[in-house]
Formats: structure tokens, C-alpha cells, sequence
């Protein structure tokens, strides 16, 4: 059985998690093998096979995975250095869990959940207070009120500045910049009662530590299904914003606002909000989500729809549960393009609005296209 968290995983949970990934693996080589050139679904098939090395990591530090480790350390000569190599890492991590562990029985960190996963209940850290947006963002945390931002306000509004050192997951991290929203936009989210913390802009050499929040995000969340995770290169070429303790984060790729993320124990409860609102400040103007309870944080954030494309079921993410789902067209959402209007701030998102397009390219470049104060209809579909 496992321990209270953030103890030691147990050896047949972890098992059924790693074979539920490598049947994912499988299920996302067979479509790419159908359609080799699909960009979408080649990166699916990266998606799932970082997520099987995640949760790999995870059972080498379980007792079975340590055995089997071992056992293949003897039987398999030519790989016995990388064998060792993860058996070190699986004690290694076993090792961390169960300090952690310690430490928070002891009181020294926080005591909410000391319940193991076997108690029924699948509100890890990180999972969201409603549904993932399953196309790349995760749209908030299960904390309660801003109770005040830990983050220095060292950046002037959007320029940002050298920062000081941050510890991530006992790594430490230099950002090149930090970025604090102005103090009439920080007052009006905690009237919100909604955090606005300064964001730290990584290096592009530690884009690696922003996807490890994204995998871990993946690991412990139930709707992981709806997580989009990039490749390690394709982070290093984006801007990567996060908070102090690295467990909320934003990136921009170009213009686009993806890999939105918030752990549940981040120090910043309730933070997406002003995430989002800060990278529109940096040039983020448009992304895209399915139909569920998304569409209306982000048109409270002044995107509006500009275009959907109807679902596809040869297109589900990976572990899509129509079930889990359901409320949201039977579990078949439309794909929502939107874009950045700084004059409809604080808006409301009307369900159905934006033309049906028949291909994804075109729902991007009309959100490209669009420009404050223009018109979104709905119903005519665009061929």
C-alpha cells in the first residue's frame, strides 16, 4: 500500500499506471503508423512516450520496480550501467519520499493529506478545481483564497529584471527577468480574491525544469489525458514564466499562450487568472481550448471566440474518458480558437459563438487575424 503522501509509491499502483502509459504508447504509434506525416500525431506519440519515462521513474523507486531492476542488473550484462543507473535514482527518489514524508508528519511542511492513494479519493496535488482543458492548459489549483504573494516584486510591470536565485524541486534556478503586474491589477485580482504573483522568466537552458512540472502535472492528476506536454526543444524556444516555488507557470510561443499549469500546492492559490493576464502583456493573443469550463476563465480574461472546429474522435488526446467528459456534448467538445481583446476584459463567454471551421490552420489563422472590436459569429461553417 502506499504511504500518506508525499510518502513512497507502492509497487502494483504504479505497475497499472505504467502499463495503462505503455498502452498508450501503442495506442498512439498505431494512428501515427497510419498517418506518418501528421505533426499532431507525431507529437502525441512524443507526449505519451515522455509520459511512460515519467512514470517509469516513478516505479523504479517502488520495491518491485527495485527488484526487477536488480534482477535485470544480473541477467543483462551489455545494459548493466544504465540498469544501476536507474536503481540509484529509484532509491535515490524512494529516499526523498520518505523524508518528505517526515517532514510533514513532523509539522514541518504542510499536513492536508494523510490519506494514502488507496483512500478512494483522486485530489492529488495538482488536481484542478474543475476540468483540464485537454488541448494545453490546466486552468487552476484547489487552494483557497490568496492569502498574499510570497514572490518580491522586483520586476517594473512587464520589462521585468535580473532575478535572484529560485529553488525548484531542490534545483537551483537563475531566471533571466522577472515580471510583476502593475499594483492597480494585482489590488483588483485580490478583491478577487485571486492571487498575482511576479513571474520568473526561465532560461532557455532550464526549460527542462518547466516541463518536469508539466510531467509531474501528468503523474499525479486523474484528467492527465487532457495535459499537453512538449519536448524539451520545443520549450527551450518559447518563454517559460513561473512562479517563485516553480509549481504555477505560463509559457508563450510566439503570440500562442500554452502550458498553462497549477500544482494544487502551489504557494500562489488560484494564480492562472493573472498569469494569463500577464503573458497577454508580453504578447500572448490567442490560444485555443475545447468547449468545457474553460472558455469562460478565458473570456473573463478578454479572449473571445473567433472560431471552433467540431471534434474529431480520430484526434482525441490519448486516455480521453468520454465519460469523464460527458457533460460537454457527450463528452465530445468543440475546439474553441480565441483571441486577445484588451476591451473585453472581464467578459462572458456565450456558448456557440465562433464560426465552425473545417480544419484546425484555419481556426489559428483567424485568431491571428483578429483585431479589438471585431465581430464573432456562430452557426456558418467555413470550409
Amino acid at each position: 500500500m502506499c504511504k500518506p503522501k508525499p510518502g513512497p509509491r507502492c509497487t502494483p499502483h504504479i505497475r497499472a499506471r505504467l502499463d495503462n502509459a505503455g498502452a498508450r504508447i501503442d495506442s498512439a504509434r498505431a494512428k501515427l503508423d497510419k498517418n506518418p506525416s501528421d505533426a499532431r500525431l507525431q507529437r502525441r506519440v512524443a507526449a505519451a512516450e515522455a509520459a511512460y519515462s515519467g512514470t517509469r521513474d516513478l516505479y523504479d523507486s517502488t520495491p518491485g520496480g527495485q527488484n526487477e531492476l536488480r534482477t535485470a542488473i544480473a541477467a543483462d550484462p551489455d545494459h548493466r550501467a544504465e540498469l544501476a543507473r536507474r536503481l540509484a535514482a529509484g532509491q535515490q527518489l524512494r529516499s526523498e519520499q520518505t523524508e518528505a514524508l517526515r517532514c510533514v508528519r513532523s509539522g514541518v511542511a504542510d499536513n492536508d493529506n494523510e490519506k494514502g492513494e488507496h483512500d478512494g479519493r483522486t485530489d492529488d496535488a495538482g488536481t484542478p478545481r474543475g476540468l483540464l482543458e485537454a488541448v494545453r492548459l490546466e486552468p487552476g489549483t484547489t487552494g483557497g483564497p490568496a492569502e498574499g504573494d510570497r514572490g518580491a516584486l522586483h520586476g517594473s510591470e512587464d520589462r521585468g529584471s535580473p532575478s535572484a536565485r529560485l529553488l525548484i524541486d531542490r534545483q537551483q534556478v537563475r531566471p533571466v527577468a522577472d515580471h510583476t503586474l502593475p499594483e492597480a491589477e494585482r489590488a483588483g485580482f485580490a478583491k478577487r480574491n485571486l492571487s498575482a504573483p511576479t513571474l520568473y522568466e526561465l532560461a532557455p537552458a532550464d526549460a527542462g525544469v518547466y516541463r518536469e512540472q508539466m510531467l509531474e502535472l501528468t503523474r499525479k492528476n486523474p484528467h492527465a489525458a487532457s495535459v499537453h506536454v512538449y519536448d524539451e526543444a520545443e520549450y527551450r524556444q518559447m518563454r517559460l514564466l513561473v512562479t517563485d516555488d516553480g509549481k504555477a507557470g505560463v509559457a508563450l510561443k510566439d503570440d500562442e499562450i500554452v502550458s498553462a499549469f497549477a500544482h494544487k500546492d502551489c504557494a500562489h492559490p488560484r494564480s492562472v487568472q493573472s498569469m494569463i493576464r500577464q503573458a497577454t502583456r508580453l504578447g500572448g493573443h490567442r490560444l485555443d481550448c475545447f468547449d468545457t469550463v474553460l472558455p469562460d476563465m478565458y473570456a473573463d480574461a478578454g479572449f473571445v471566440p473567433v472560431a471552433r472546429l467540431a471534434w474529431n474522435d480520430d484526434y482525441a488526446p490519448e486516455g480521453w474518458d468520454y465519460q469523464l467528459f460527458g457533460t460537454f456534448n457527450g463528452g465530445r467538445p468543440d475546439v474553441v480558437f480565441m483571441a486577445y481583446d484588451p476591451n473585453r476584459v472581464g467578459g462572458i463567454y456565450t456558448p456557440g459563438t465562433g464560426e465552425y471551421v473545417a480544419d484546425y490552420d484555419v481556426g489559428i489563422t483567424r485568431a491571428q487575424a483578429y483585431m479589438p472590436g471585431m465581430s464573432t459569429t456562430g452557426g456558418a461553417s467555413t470550409m
